[in-house]
C-alpha cells in the first residue's frame, strides 16, 4: 500500500473515531430524553420556555405590531426574535427536549466538519498531521457552547473557511451555500456581527496591501450581512424605527474603575466567559506559552507570525472585553444610547476560533520538531478531550 493511500487510510479511521466519540457525547440525551440534565442558565429557565410559549402562542409568523398574550398581558412579539431560525422551528415542530438534542447534534456536526475543512485547506496542510487537524476540530465542536446560540459562534470555522476560500479564488458553489446557510442557524447580534466585522478588516487589509478590490470577496461579505439583515428585520425594526421602549436604555453598563478591568480581563483570559466557554486554562494555555517560548529560540518555524499574532489578538479581545464596562465609557454610554443597548463587548466571542486554531498551530508546531514533541502535541489534543467530555452535561 503506498504511503498516500496509507495516509488517507488513518485519516479516516481518525474522522470515524472523532465522530463516534461524539455520537457517545450525544447519546445520554437520546437515551435519557427529558430525564437528562442540561444546562439551567440562560437556557432551561428561560430560552427553552421562551421557543415554547411562542410555538403555541400562533404568533410564529405574527405582525411587526403584534403581542404575544401569554405574557405580561401582552409582550411584543417581536422580543421573540425572528421566524427564520432554525432552532424555533425545532422547537415548533418537535418537544423541547427533542428539538434541543437535536439542536445540539447539527451544532456540534457543523462545528466538527467546519473546523475540520478550515485546518486542511488553510491552517494544517501536511498530509501526515491528520491526528492534529482532526483532534482539534473534535475538541472545537466538544466545547460547552451557549445552546440558544446555535452556531453564532461554533459556525466561525465554516464560515471562514469559506471567506477564505473566496479571498483566494479557490472557491465553488459551496462556499456560497454554507454562507447562505448558516445565518439560518444562528444569530447576528449574539455572533456573526463581530465575525463579520473582523472578516471585513482582512478585506480592507487586503485592499491597503494589495491594491485591489476583490470583488468575489466584498460581495461575499455584502451578501451574508445583508441576508442577516433581511432575517433578523424585527431586530432592525425594533432598533431603528419602533418606538417601543428598550430594557437597555436606562442601563449604563460601564462600571468598573482601572484595576477591577484589569483583574477581569486576566480572569477573561485565563478561564473564559459562561456564554463562549472555550475550557483552554489547564491544557491549551501552557501548551500556547511553550510554544512562544520555542518560537523565541526557532523563529524559522512555520506560521510563527500567525501564531503570534492569534496570541496576541486573544490578549487583545480578553482586554477589550473588560474595559467596555470601564468607566471611562461613561460619558459616551449617557450621550449614545446605541452603546447602552448593543453589547460591543461581545467581540470577545472571537476569542473561541481565536483559541483553538491557536491551540491547532501549537500543536503543529510541536508536531514538526520531533518525536518527543509530536508525543506530547498528541498528549495535549487527547487531554484536552478528554478535559471536554468531562464537561458532558450528564
Amino acid at each position: 500500500m503506498s504511503v498516500s493511500k496509507t495516509g488517507k487510510r488513518k485519516e479516516k479511521i481518525y474522522i470515524i473515531s472523532a465522530l463516534v466519540l461524539l455520537f457517545l457525547y450525544f447519546l445520554p440525551m437520546y437515551v435519557l430524553g427529558e430525564n437528562a440534565h442540561i444546562r439551567v442558565h440562560d437556557n432551561l429557565d428561560s430560552n427553552i420556555a421562551w421557543y415554547k410559549v411562542l410555538a403555541e402562542s400562533g404568533q410564529i409568523f405574527g405582525s411587526l405590531h403584534s403581542t404575544i398574550p401569554q405574557v405580561i398581558n401582552g409582550l411584543p412579539r417581536d422580543a421573540f426574535g425572528t421566524a427564520f431560525s432554525g432552532i424555533v422551528w425545532l422547537h415548533a415542530l418537535f418537544p423541547s427536549m427533542t428539538a434541543y438534542t437535536l439542536s445540539q447534534t447539527i451544532t456540534r456536526l457543523v462545528a466538527f466538519c467546519g473546523m475540520y475543512l478550515l485546518l486542511k485547506k488553510h491552517f494544517i496542510k501536511h498530509e501526515d498531521a491528520h491526528f492534529v487537524r482532526i483532534g482539534v476540530s473534535l475538541a472545537f465542536a466538544l466545547t460547552p457552547f451557549w445552546p440558544s446560540g446555535m452556531l453564532s459562534t461554533l459556525g466561525y470555522p465554516l464560515a471562514l473557511w469559506a471567506f477564505l476560500n473566496i479571498r483566494s479564488g479557490d472557491f465553488s458553489w459551496k462556499e456560497w451555500v454554507a454562507l447562505f446557510l448558516l445565518p439560518f442557524y444562528s444569530s447576528f447580534v449574539l455572533g456573526f456581527f463581530f465575525f463579520l466585522v473582523a472578516i471585513s478588516f482582512l478585506w480592507i487589509y487586503d485592499l491597503i496591501r494589495k491594491r485591489k478590490w476583490n470583488w468575489p470577496f466584498l460581495f461575499s461579505l455584502i451578501f451574508m450581512t445583508s441576508l442577516y439583515l433581511l432575517i433578523e428585520y424585527r431586530l432592525v425594526y425594533s432598533m431603528i424605527i419602533s418606538e417601543q421602549p428598550n430594557h437597555r436604555m436606562e442601563f449604563i453598563s460601564s462600571r468598573h474603575n482601572f484595576w477591577h478591568s484589569m483583574r477581569l480581563s486576566l480572569k477573561n483570559f485565563l478561564i473564559g466567559h459562561t456564554h463562549v466557554m472555550t475550557v483552554h486554562t489547564h491544557v491549551i494555555l501552557p501548551i500556547l506559552f511553550l510554544t512562544l517560548i520555542l518560537l523565541a529560540f526557532k523563529r524559522k518555524i512555520k506560521h510563527n507570525k500567525l501564531f503570534i499574532f492569534l496570541f496576541l489578538l486573544n490578549v487583545a479581545l480578553s482586554i477589550w472585553y473588560a474595559f467596555w464596562f470601564n468607566n471611562l465609557w461613561i460619558p459616551l454610554k449617557e450621550k449614545i444610547s446605541f452603546l447602552n443597548t448593543f453589547n460591543f463587548a461581545r467581540f470577545h466571542f472571537l476569542r473561541i476560533i481565536v483559541i483553538y486554531l491557536s491551540f491547532s498551530l501549537a500543536c503543529y508546531v510541536l508536531w514538526s520538531l520531533g518525536k518527543f514533541w509530536r508525543q506530547l502535541a498528541t498528549l495535549a489534543i487527547i487531554s484536552q478531550i478528554i478535559t471536554l467530555l468531562l464537561f458532558n452535561e450528564e
